[in-house]
C-alpha cells in the first residue's frame, strides 16, 4: 500500500511541474549542474527544466522522488520531497486530525529551503472539498488554499 502511495505520489509530483518546460542538459548553466552534484551526488533520473527564470531539476534520490530549485547562478532555492504519511512529524499529523476533521491526506512534499527553513505541504480531501496546506514542523498552519476539480 505505502509502494502505490508513494508511486501516486511521485506522478503527482511530476506532473504537476509538467507546466515546466524540459531543456537538454547542455543548456543548463555549468553552476547549475555543479551545485546540484554536490548536493545530490546519488541522484538518478535526472531531468532539468525551465520555470520561469529558474531552473527546476526533477530526480530520485535512494528511489524517493524529488525536484530541486536553482537560480541561473546556482544558487539553491529549495528542495522538495514526495513523503508518505507515517514519515510525517507527530505534530503535523495532530494539527491535521485536529483541523481537518475527516479529511484524507492525499499528496505529501517536504520542502526544504536555505536558512534550515522545512515545510510540508499536503492535498487534503473530504468528499468533493479539497485542500492544498502548508505546516511548519510543529503542525502550524502556514498556507491554506481551496483545490479547484
Amino acid at each position: 500500500m505505502k509502494k502505490i502511495i508513494v508511486l501516486m505520489s511521485a506522478c503527482l509530483l511530476f506532473a504537476f511541474f509538467g507546466y515546466t518546460q524540459t531543456i537538454p542538459a547542455e543548456k543548463v548553466p555549468a553552476p547549475v549542474k555543479e551545485t546540484f552534484a554536490k548536493k545530490f551526488p546519488a541522484a538518478t533520473s535526472v531531468a532539468y527544466k525551465m520555470e520561469k527564470t529558474d531552473y527546476k531539476v526533477t530526480f530520485k534520490d535512494k528511489a524517493v522522488g524529488m525536484s530541486a530549485n536553482f537560480n541561473s547562478k546556482g544558487q539553491w532555492l529549495e528542495t522538495q520531497t514526495i513523503m508518505i504519511e507515517s514519515d510525517l512529524p507527530k505534530e503535523v499529523l495532530t494539527s491535521v486530525a485536529t483541523n481537518f476533521v475527516g479529511f484524507v491526506i492525499t499528496d505529501i512534499t517536504k520542502i526544504d529551503g536555505p536558512g534550515d527553513v522545512l515545510n510540508y505541504e499536503m492535498h487534503l480531501k473530504k468528499g468533493t472539498v479539497a485542500e492544498k496546506v502548508k505546516f511548519s514542523p510543529n503542525g502550524e498552519i502556514l498556507k491554506k488554499t481551496p483545490l479547484k476539480k
